[in-house]
């Protein structure tokens, strides 16, 4: 029965002499060969030889075109360590008889040590499922790497894992969420800033002209401006006042013609009568007034009074020019009234 052949992680130092080492997963060389004209199909060859390469990899930061054309062909991961590997890191993890064994081998080396967290998976795996280590290696450092059954403590851990997450993630969120406010508080503290500073600098740069006004010598212009807008201000009053005195004057005008006309009606025979407007302590016999009320009560005192629309004549301020007023202060309907208690 042919033994199984084991996992590899190889290790390429490409050019016109070329060397492969290959490393098992116990970290163990199990092919070390270099050659001038080292063409990649027997380098390929040389490894399927030994067994089944999972990974390769090179000294450069960039895999070379010839290892990428190796890896490809066996169906390998690539491995690529941060930077190119230096001299020192090399001697230190280098083994073989010439540099470009020993560029190899560090090579495998550098790789093999910082895969170690993927090699005790693959320990891990083997010991639960029932294939082989070297396919298990495989498949794990494929693009689909082998994913055994959870235990139900495994998916405990999980779910406490996703719950964790989802925690964590809603936080992230929230604090997102909070930093969106406070962004677009300070975008509104902007634009309220530059609204004040378009204001500011408006504002300077009419303090500005008007600076440029005076130094340019137009310091007149300003003045005759001031002298124009104050006077514009005492014609505006003077305006009113002369408003006024003409609204007077024509009242006076009116009083004027209403005096002319009672002193002709005077001169005509008619009668100066006071206007009662309110309560009098002296009531003279003879009275007109605008009020109803005052009318009545001082007829039931046996007064002489009349309504101003009652007496033809002319309204002065308190007197009353009647032309003709009656000598009592009944009327036709009281005459008619006594008239048939009588009968």
């Amino acid at each position: 029965m042919n033994k199984p052949k084991k996992a590899l992680i190889i290790g390429i130092d490409p050019g016109s002499t070329s060397a492969v080492a290959a490393l098992d997963l116990d970290g163990k060389i199990q092919l070390l060969e270099s050659g001038k004209n080292f063409p990649p199909s027997e380098i390929i060859e040389r490894i399927v030889k030994v067994g089944k390469p999972v990974v390769i990899a090179s000294d450069k930061g960039k895999t070379p075109s010839t290892v990428e054309d190796i890896r490809t062909s066996l169906g390998a991961k690539i491995f690529e360590p941060d930077q190119d590997l230096d001299s020192q890191r090399k001697k230190q993890l280098g083994k073989g008889s010439n540099s470009h064994e020993k560029d190899a081998v560090a090579s495998a080396v550098h790789a093999y040590k910082n895969l170690q967290r993927e090699i005790r998976k693959i320990e891990k795996y083997n010991d639960r499922l029932e294939t082989e280590r070297p396919e298990i290696a495989k498949r794990y450092f494929s693009d689909r790497p082998l994913k055994p059954e959870k235990t139900e403590k495994e998916e405990e851990n999980t779910d406490i894992t996703q719950e964790n997450n989802k925690a964590s993630q809603a936080e992230k969120d929230r604090e997102k969420e909070r930093l969106r406010t406070k962004v677009r508080n300070l975008e509104d503290q902007v634009k309220a800033l530059k609204s004040e500073l378009g204001e500011e600098k408006q504002g300077k740069k009419q303090l500005r002209s008007k600076y440029e006004d005076l130094k340019e010598g137009k310091r007149d212009k300003i003045v005759k401006d001031q002298e124009i807008s104050k006077r514009e201000g005492i014609i505006n009053e003077k305006n009113s006042e002369i408003q006024e005195l003409e609204e007077e004057l024509k009242n006076a005008e009116i009083r004027e013609k209403q005096y002319k006309k009672a002193i002709s009606k005077l001169k005509d025979g008619a009668e100066i009568i006071p206007i009662i407007n309110g309560r009098s302590e002296e009531v003279p016999e003879r009275s007109v007034t605008r009020s109803d009320e005052i009318k009545e009560r001082l007829r039931k005192r046996g007064f002489n009074i009349h309504k101003i629309e009652e007496i033809k004549g002319i309204e002065l301020k308190d007197h009353y020019i009647a032309e003709d007023f009656p000598d009592t202060a009944e009327n036709f309907e009281e005459i008619i009234e006594e008239y048939k208690e009588s009968r």
